[in-house]
């Protein structure tokens, strides 16, 4: 059996997949067998097709739909034949022997459900891979910097082993049979949470997610997710509407009315004041881009209320 099905889910962005590819390419095989799978979330682009005849030895899966991260990477779990599952972000850089440490820790460990490691800019900085379960109080960025300024630092059993609530969907590894015993990722989630969402139901079969700080992987963000105005407005209003679906599926009807009555205040209120603003500066193209979203924003939430539903209208399940 193959150790590791490395799955990576694309949509454009092709200097950094072109990066990511020609460093598995490089990979020997001696110590880990591998097989790469990428799905292409309809990118209608040739440029896919020329990377799949420079890169033979890896299938390349053509979705139908661009349905999303959770989407394409169940697409490709469903093509892949390894013992364990490695979803890979199309802007990351793995080597041979970083993976092969991550490997022995999923193997030696089965009481891991789910494994990640370090994640560092080209530059060699850190990038936050990592975090706590959303709830009520820490839902917003400055909820966020309040608590960590109120929280004193605190170091695991293990240091070099952390296992935070959740970590980040650029970099997981997981068995096989546990991502399918789980059902895999919820495509209710078109971009973003999905992979809170997948520690949380992990965490629920008494499995731990552990993150291994003593092994790297490069990881450039916005490889794909930050083009042009319409992309970004487009990915960053998901976040806000991907946060009201994990929210949804996590709660009690007590909370979850509480969570979402405070997230949709939140929302609007902040985000008609940098509205304004964008518009009075529409000349400053990041200024401009808060109104677009703050537009993408009130049209979710007007079809939240008429459909009754938190879903994405991107999500193949909407």
């Amino acid at each position: 059996m193959t150790d590791i099905s490395i799955i990576t889910v694309s949509y454009k962005g092709w200097e950094r997949l072109t990066k990511s590819l020609e460093a598995l390419n490089a990979f020997t095989g001696r110590k880990i067998t591998i097989e790469v799978i990428i799905v292409d979330n309809r990118s209608e682009d040739d440029t896919i097709l020329s990377l799949e005849a420079r890169f033979p030895s890896f299938r390349f899966i053509h979705n139908k739909v661009n349905g999303g991260f959770a989407n394409g990477c169940n697409l490709g779990s469903k093509n892949a034949s390894g013992e364990f599952f490695l979803f890979l972000n199309p802007d990351t850089v793995a080597s041979e022997s970083e993976l092969e440490k991550l490997l022995i820790v999923a193997k030696q460990n089965l009481n891991y459900g789910i494994v990640s490691c370090r994640q560092v800019n080209e530059r060699g900085k850190d990038s936050v891979a990592s975090g706590p379960f959303p709830k009520l109080f820490n839902l917003t960025g400055l909820q966020r910097s309040i608590s960590k300024l109120l929280t004193p630092h605190s170091s695991s059993l293990t240091p070099e082993i952390a296992f935070p609530d959740w970590i980040s969907g650029s970099v997981v590894m997981i068995r096989s049979e546990i991502f399918r015993k789980i059902n895999g990722f919820d495509e209710d989630f078109w971009m973003y949470f999905e992979d809170v969402d997948l520690c949380r139901r992990v965490r629920n079969i008494s499995l731990e997610v552990a993150c291994c700080r003593n092994i790297t992987i490069e990881h450039n963000h916005g490889g794909s997710s930050r083009i042009n105005l319409k992309t970004a407005s487009l990915t960053k209003t998901e976040v806000h509407i991907s946060r009201h679906v994990y929210i949804s599926k996590h709660n009690s009807r007590f909370n979850l009315l509480v969570i979402q009555t405070f997230l949709v205040l939140n929302n609007i209120i902040n985000g008609l004041f940098t509205g304004v603003l964008g518009l009075i500066f529409f000349f400053i193209p990041k200024v401009f881009l808060r109104t677009v979203i703050f537009s993408r924003l009130i049209r979710y939430y007007f079809k939240a209320l008429v459909n009754n539903s938190w879903i994405s209208s991107r999500s193949v399940n909407y």
